[in-house]
């Protein structure tokens, strides 16, 4: 069963056992969304000109993010940076990222579970059916990485992702493997081996997701010295 980038992205990042996922809200927030960028440049919908995002074509409207998220686009009274509509969608990514676990329940990957805080305030935990699907992506990408295997535009979109959100150590625990994947994983996307619009797409989704996690630390500090 195919499954789209922020599909992956979701199911790598989830616990393998808890309600949770491993990397934190942050990453998870704009990593979401770069992933949603990621999948509509690799469907040809955007592309990357001067550092501008620009919309190709409007998305079907089967789906229901990358329609909301083309709208916008066309909607914008000028061109943008990616960088600007990381931080603009960010805001729009816990509804996302239950819409994208909504549909992974649909093709039996999750379970989601509701629960209640004190007996009072409501929310959801969403768990694994079968950690089979995720180990076999994990392992897709240390193939990808180690190996220099199966380094498809779809499959080195996701290594972006993992630089970007900093999600190395899910691929694996060895600290001596750690060191060389993240070597590995950094040269790869130096060599860019990947049509060249859709990599400049992941360098500017890179870019801006460190971007505005940067931005959105120094802001946090400076909010905590007070």
């Amino acid at each position: 069963m195919r499954l789209s980038t922020v599909e992956k992205f979701l199911l790598i990042a989830q616990h393998p056992i808890k309600g949770k996922f491993i990397i934190s809200d942050m990453y998870m927030n704009y990593g979401i969304i770069g992933a949603i960028l990621l999948d509509m440049s690799l469907e040809d919908k955007v592309i990357v000109e001067n550092d501008k995002l620009i919309l190709k074509n409007r998305v079907n409207a089967d789906n229901q993010i990358n329609s909301e998220v083309s709208i916008m686009i066309s909607n914008s009274e000028k061109p943008r940076k990616i960088k600007y509509w990381i931080a603009k969608l960010a805001r729009k990514s816990r509804k996302y990222k239950w819409t994208i676990l909504s549909e992974l329940v649909s093709k039996n990957f999750i379970r989601i579970e509701d629960k209640t805080f004190l007996g009072i305030i409501p929310y959801k935990r969403s768990y694994l059916i079968d950690n089979s699907a995720r180990d076999n992506l994990i392992q897709q990408i240390r193939r990808n990485i180690l190996f220099r295997q199966e380094l498809s535009n779809e499959n080195v979109v996701i290594l972006g992702l993992i630089e970007a959100c900093k999600m190395h150590k899910i691929i694996t625990s060895d600290r001596d493997e750690l060191k060389t994947i993240m070597k590995e994983l950094k040269q790869i996307m130096k060599e860019s081996p990947i049509a060249d619009t859709v990599d400049k797409t992941i360098k500017q989704v890179q870019a801006a997701i460190i971007g505005a996690i940067v931005a959105s630390t120094v802001t946090t500090a400076a909010g905590n010295s007070h």
